[in-house]
């Protein structure tokens, strides 16, 4: 019997952000909820992808670790006790200033700036002690299908090795 498993992809969690990256706390808890009355089970995305543990699984992730990721998001998913996967841009990790590329440059000179702020290693780390998976996602978070082989093997292999340095 094949497994059922949903991977519901978010970036950004917050009550006042109106961005397609955000969803609001009460939206995130409501989205998960609903799946876990319906019989779902939670799992990393690793964890999902190499061995499903139930028929019906929930796999909740989060692109580019903002660090609302830490502050919002993880108290939701703890109290539905739910682990998350978050995918890391290793280049901007720890800078403390707001990430920048196509697509998010918009929101760099309004209001919200500091909702594109990452998290830094410290705070990767501390959500993976609570049971959650940090994973790469590139350095620098280009488009990857504009890269030639070197530079896309360049930022994947950077990335993943920057994980694995900081996060043992």
């Amino acid at each position: 019997m094949r497994a059922d498993v949903i991977v519901l992809c978010y970036h950004a969690v917050s009550d006042r952000w109106r961005s397609s990256l955000a969803v609001t706390p009460p939206r995130l808890e409501a989205q998960v909820r609903s799946l876990l009355r319906r019989g779902y089970r939670p799992q990393t995305f690793t964890e999902a992808v190499r061995e499903p543990a139930a028929r019906r699984v929930v796999v909740v992730t989060f692109d580019d670790a903002y660090r609302s990721v830490i502050s919002r998001a993880a108290p939701v998913l703890e109290r539905l006790g739910v682990p998350g996967t978050v995918f890391a841009p290793t280049g901007f990790v720890g800078s403390g200033e707001p990430m920048s590329w196509p697509g998010i440059e918009e929101w760099l000179a309004t209001e919200h700036r500091e909702e594109l702020v990452p998290m830094d290693w410290e705070e990767l780390r501390a959500l993976a002690a609570r049971g959650w998976e940090v994973g790469s996602h590139t350095v620098r978070h280009p488009h990857l299908t504009s890269l030639d082989a070197t530079a896309l093997d360049r930022e994947l292999r950077e990335s993943r090795a920057a994980c694995e340095g900081e996060m043992g």
